[in-house]
Parts: structure tokens; C-alpha cells; sequence
């Protein structure tokens, strides 16, 4: 399968931003194109040269990329703008979408911890998300689409241990719900799910060391640049049979 075209939808964890900022502060990279949905277009070899020749530009020709995810963007936002998608329906597309965190971070602050309301909510998100799937598919027909779970920067506690940003202990069992509720879609040979979440345990707030930890510390939301290549690492073992045979 020869794509020529990789699309990039969702929020944060599709970025740039975080994983450069990281690598700014740990590394000497200079190299501001490090989020994972950058890193599958293209290695950095400096940083990662394991990664040689393991990634889309290595084996697609004439391949362009478009980054359409937003900071902070929830299911809402992303349904409103799927419009943008018409352009793109006569491409052979992968598409690799981020999205959901958001939307639950934002239904704990308006919930007031209610969990009936939060319960209720978490099954609205995933309704959104299967509508977002299903419209993407319809949108651009000969896409290839990488669905993703959302991970857990507190390895299941519930608490940032590092972080003033928070407070407050997040009842944890309403991500692994969401993502439950993820696993329940219907999927295909062009519709696949990928499990961040479950890659991603044991690389945040129970971390063993720096090195370890795979999350932006002044944010443990958002993803560093090694968390960055690891979801790039799954994302290509998805891809990696699809453009090699």
C-alpha cells in the first residue's frame, strides 16, 4: 500500500510543540519537527538513529503531510471542522488521530465530580469519537486510519506527584472506561486501534528515572520527545508491513 498523503488529526499528542520544547531543555537539538506525527513522516537521526530508515518518506515518494491537529482540541472541535477533509477524498491517505483527552479533562471540571454525569459523559465522548471515525472513512475512502487509546500520565494512580498544576486526585477509572469503550468499535483491515495508553504505563508519574519518563514535566499532560518516538514506534508497526509490501 503507497500512500501519498499522511494526515495528522487530533490534539497535543500529534504535535510539535511539547516533544521540541523537551528535547530543547535535555538534548542539543535544535530540530523543532519532533511531535510523533512528525517523526513517522520523518526521523531525526540525531536523536533517534535506531530509527534509521523507518519512516514514511524513507518509502513513500511524493508524499505530503498535513499536521491539522490543535492544542487542546476536543471531539467537539474536531467534528466541526471534518468539512476540511473534503479536499483530500481523491488521496490514498494514512490518518493517524489523537483525540479524547481533552474532552475528559473538560467534563471532570464541569462534572463537579458527579460520577453519574462523568459515566454519562465518557459514553457521549465515545460516541463522538466513533462519529469522527466513521466520517473520516467516508470523507477520504482509500484512507488507512490509526485510531488511538489515551494514555495515563499518573500510571493508574490518579495523582501528579510532581506537578502543582494537579490538585487533586482524577478518578482514573473513567480514562480506562474511555478507552474500554474504544476497543468496542467496529474495525476493519483499513481501521485499526493503537493502545498508548497501554505502552505508556510505567512511564509517568511511577517512572524510575528521567529517562524513563516519556511525558513533558512542566505539564505531565503532554507528551516529551521520547514519549513522542515511542507512539511514532507504535505507529510504525502498524505501518512499517503496509508500505514495505
Amino acid at each position: 500500500m503507497k500512500f501519498d498523503l499522511y494526515l495528522a488529526l487530533g490534539d497535543s499528542i500529534s504535535i510539535d510543540f511539547y516533544p521540541a520544547q523537551d528535547a530543547g531543555k535535555q538534548t542539543s537539538s535544535h530540530n523543532e519537527n519532533l511531535g510523533a506525527a512528525s517523526l513517522l513522516l520523518r526521523n531525526d537521526r540525531l536523536l533517534f538513529p535506531e530509527f534509521k530508515g523507518q519512516d514514511l518518506s524513507s518509502h513513500c515518494v511524493n508524499l505530503t503531510f498535513q499536521n491539522l491537529a490543535v492544542d487542546g482540541a476536543t471531539t467537539f472541535d474536531l467534528l466541526e471542522r471534518l468539512d476540511d477533509l473534503d479536499a483530500f477524498k481523491e488521496r490514498s491517505a494514512l490518518v493517524t488521530l489523537t483525540i479524547g483527552g481533552n474532552d475528559l479533562l473538560q467534563s471532570l471540571r464541569l462534572s463537579g465530580g458527579n460520577g453519574k454525569i462523568l459515566i454519562a459523559e465518557v459514553e457521549r465522548i465515545q460516541e463522538r469519537f466513533s462519529e469522527i471515525a466513521d466520517q473520516i472513512q467516508l470523507k477520504l475512502p482509500d484512507s488507512y486510519l490509526i485510531l488511538n487509546t489515551v494514555y495515563d500520565p499518573t500510571d493508574g494512580t490518579g495523582t501528579f506527584t510532581d506537578s502543582a498544576i494537579f490538585d487533586q486526585k482524577l478518578p482514573v477509572e473513567l480514562l480506562q472506561y474511555l478507552n474500554f469503550l474504544m476497543t468496542r468499535l467496529s474495525f476493519s483491515p483499513r481501521r485499526v486501534l493503537c493502545d498508548i495508553h497501554k505502552h505508556f504505563l510505567g512511564h509517568g508519574m511511577l517512572s524510575p528515572s528521567q529517562e524513563d519518563f516519556w511525558y513533558w514535566r512542566p505539564n505531565p499532560i503532554e507528551p516529551g520527545y521520547r514519549g513522542a518516538s515511542e507512539i511514532r514506534r507504535l505507529w510504525w508497526k502498524i505501518v512499517e508491513p503496509l508500505v514495505l509490501f
